[in-house]
């Protein structure tokens, strides 16, 4: 309970602009090993491939503890959906406004029909229901990412996985 109230603390904060944020550069390679390191466990136990490709020199102004979160968040789903066999893949790039980090997935897939919704608070998608969760988790990654003028969204096809991408602005544009 008390976990589930924080997450909806740090939601409604996010999303009126009252979040404390602490904005440092970031490198967008080491945040990304990072989390794949917290998460090589949980993937060689699910029997999911997890891999990362990230350059060096990525690197963004964000909130290092909110951005590590929003990441954490989404590799944590993508190998909760993703059966046995399949891969997961946290990817890095730069393009012309934005530097963007995104998690790709061989799983399940989200219907069409379930993408609008998936972001709202306590929404859980039909295929979702069967694992634990309360949620918020995808409330949480859009609210945070948002909160330090970023963004983020979702190709997914039933059946082929998903691909989630958070953007942020480059240092450039900043």
């Amino acid at each position: 309970v008390l976990s589930m109230l924080t997450t909806l603390m740090d939601i409604s904060e996010a999303e009126t602009g009252t979040m404390r944020l602490n904005v440092s550069r970031l490198d967008l390679a080491k945040l990304a090993a990072e989390v794949i390191a917290v998460y090589e466990d949980a993937a060689e136990d699910a029997g999911v491939a997890l891999t990362v490709s990230a350059p060096d020199g990525l690197v963004v102004a964000a909130d290092r503890d909110r951005l590590r979160q929003a990441l954490a968040n989404l590799v944590d789903n993508a190998i909760k959906y993703t059966p046995s066999g399949g891969q997961v893949h946290v990817e890095a790039h730069r393009s012309d406004g934005a530097t963007s980090i995104s998690v790709r997935d061989t799983g399940a897939g989200i219907p069409e029909h379930e993408i609008p919704r998936i972001w709202d608070r306590l929404y859980r998608g039909d295929q979702s229901r069967t694992t634990r969760g309360l949620g918020l988790g995808l409330s949480l990654v859009r609210a945070s990412v948002e909160a330090q003028g970023g963004t983020v969204a979702v190709e997914s096809q039933p059946g082929r996985g998903s691909t989630f991408t958070i953007s942020l602005p480059n240092l450039a544009a900043l």
